[in-house]
């Protein structure tokens, strides 16, 4: 997770001050993002990052991919979860309802996830397991919004579905 702050951290001092960050859809405008960050989820906690491209004045797709890991304790030792994930994003962007500097979202993701675990107990692992399947495909919902701050774009999103299940905050990068 250090690494990922770091590479964080060191993107965004990668852009010029002079570049306009703002990165809210308006009518006629195209744009491209490079969105990341992290979040909260029952699975761990779930990283992300993602590109994103506008299609039209209201729509959005991008191609993200995300990795959790978390562990689940029991009475004869610990699992240990991880869960990656990548899938393509469709977004509708109300751009009349939101004021500038939002840019209030809704959109699907298509995604396709895996999930391994592995036995990190003393001792043999329990045959009664029953955990989540290895992977699969799936389709999950989300709503979220990004706030313009001093070249700076801050993204909040609420997802639900398998590929990721949380809170997500991050930030958007222009390409």
């Amino acid at each position: 997770m250090g690494l990922f702050l770091a590479f964080l951290t060191c993107t965004s001092f990668g852009f010029e001050n002079t570049v306009d960050a703002q990165v809210r859809i308006q009518s006629g405008q195209r744009w491209d993002l490079i969105n990341a960050g992290l979040g909260m989820s029952t699975r761990g906690l779930p990283l992300f990052v993602g590109v994103e491209q506008t299609l039209d004045d209201h729509i959005s797709a991008a191609l993200i991919g995300t990795f959790q890991s978390g562990r689940e304790n029991g009475s004869a030792g610990t699992w240990s979860h991880q869960y990656f994930g990548v899938g393509l994003q469709g977004n509708y962007h109300f751009i009349e309802l939101a004021p500038s500097p939002f840019d209030l979202f809704a959109g699907l993701t298509l995604g396709w996830f895996a999930h391994s675990y592995k036995w990190a107990g003393a001792g043999p692992a329990p045959s009664s397991y029953d955990g989540s399947a290895i992977g699969g495909t799936g389709l999950s919902g989300q709503i979220g919004g990004r706030y313009t701050y001093k070249d700076m774009t801050f993204l909040l999103q609420m997802d639900g579905g398998t590929l990721m299940s949380g809170f997500l905050v991050g930030l958007s990068f222009p390409l």
